[in-house]
């Protein structure tokens, strides 16, 4: 694997801010009655304050990025773990990644775990940067542009405000590499506690990456792989 491809791989973690989720709802969905600006800021500040969350990303249609898929597990700190589907050569290749303090460890399934320094990657995706409230998601969050109301629907059995809005290129720029404008998303924030539970952002050429966000404040333990 190139030098190139093995520094953009940590570009997975990024996409747990700008990515999102399709429709998918369990069932059909209520009159939106609810204030969009106010859902978004109380779903920045219940986002900023956790010490971990989980999530699953896929892509919708033909994308612009590498990363095509993916399961993680993400700290605070920075830390996380998981696999990714990466495009490569044109083919879908399957890695797992595990980011732990300063190093990254990638293996590809083809001659077992590489070390690498996470400074490689620092120019790319700082991971630290998800979770923090003056970043990454807290941040896109707060500054999603032109909140509309859309429905409430139920998302894994509970109800959740889905809010259509424009995702400022400048928040996302520094978490997905390449886009060049702001992007027309959709996210789901949980009624029950304000929590972001999907979100879906479009990109201007087509195609969509769509997340899903499953655990929050798990006791992640993670580890250097043997």
């Amino acid at each position: 694997m190139s030098r190139r491809m093995l520094v953009l791989v940590p570009v997975l973690l990024a996409l747990a801010v700008a990515g999102g989720c399709g429709g998918g709802s369990d069932e059909p969905a209520k009159k939106a009655d609810f204030d969009a600006a106010q859902t978004l800021g109380r779903a920045a500040q219940a986002m900023g304050a956790l010490k971990s969350v989980g999530f699953s990303l896929e892509s919708d249609g033909k994308t612009p990025v590498i990363v095509k898929g993916g399961d993680m597990k993400l700290l605070r700190s920075g830390d996380a773990q998981g696999t990714l589907t990466i495009e490569q050569q044109g083919q879908n290749v399957e890695m797992k990644v595990v980011a732990l303090g300063d190093s990254i460890y990638l293996d590809a399934g083809t001659g077992g775990w590489r070390k690498l320094p996470k400074a490689l990657a620092a120019s790319v995706y700082d991971p630290s940067a998800v979770l923090d409230p003056r970043r990454g998601i807290p941040m896109l969050l707060s500054s999603a542009k032109a909140p509309v109301a859309q429905a409430v629907e139920k998302v894994d059995g509970a109800e959740a405000y889905r809010v259509g809005a424009k995702l400022p290129k400048a928040q996302i720029a520094g978490l997905i590499p390449g886009i060049g404008e702001d992007m027309d998303g959709q996210v789901w924030v949980r009624r029950a506690d304000h929590r972001l539970v999907k979100v879906r952002g479009a990109f201007p050429g087509g195609g969509a990456v769509v997340i899903s966000f499953t655990e929050f404040d798990a006791a992640y333990k993670i580890s250097a792989p043997k």
